[in-house]
């Protein structure tokens, strides 16, 4: 009877280092990569059925939290696979760093840049303003087309 116990034990205990992934934590880790099946999703959120990229990734992804991995080592195998264009989020080293630090300078490039295109605009209209007029025998030379216009039409 003890051995019984005992094995019931040790299986219980097998089937739960065995046990499945919760859904939650695979979709929370699939977040993390972009399906590249056209749909704009990640791989966590795809709704296409039978999705040709999303059920493999999914899997992978499942098999390396069952062995125990830790989130950053299966993306990190999934990126590798399946390439970094599947990152959600770019890279914290090399390249990756472009895209964090490119929308922030972008934007501070346009504010400083705004200032000087706004008074450099006005510049132009001040001197544009501050030029002669029209000469006068330009306008008398167009009001008498204008009035010999009108005398043929009448």
């Amino acid at each position: 009877m003890a051995h019984l116990a005992i094995s019931l034990l040790l299986a219980l205990a097998a089937a739960g280092a065995q046990a499945k992934v919760p859904y939650e934590k695979l979709r929370q880790v699939g977040d993390l990569v972009t399906c590249q099946c056209s749909c704009a999703y990640t791989v966590g959120s795809c709704n296409m059925l039978n999705c040709h990229f999303r059920d493999p990734v999914l899997q992978d992804i499942q098999a390396g939290l069952e062995a125990g991995q830790s989130d950053e080592d299966v993306l990190e195998a999934v990126y590798a696979k399946y390439g970094s264009e599947t990152r959600v989020q770019p890279g914290n080293d090399g390249f990756g760093l472009i895209g964090w630090i490119a929308p922030f300078a972008t934007l501070l490039a346009g504010l400083a840049l705004v200032p000087w295109v706004i008074r450099r605009w006005r510049r132009s209209n001040r001197t544009r303003s501050r030029a002669a007029g029209v000469p006068e025998e330009v306008v008398e030379r167009f009001r008498s087309r204008i009035e010999d216009d009108l005398e043929e039409l009448e």
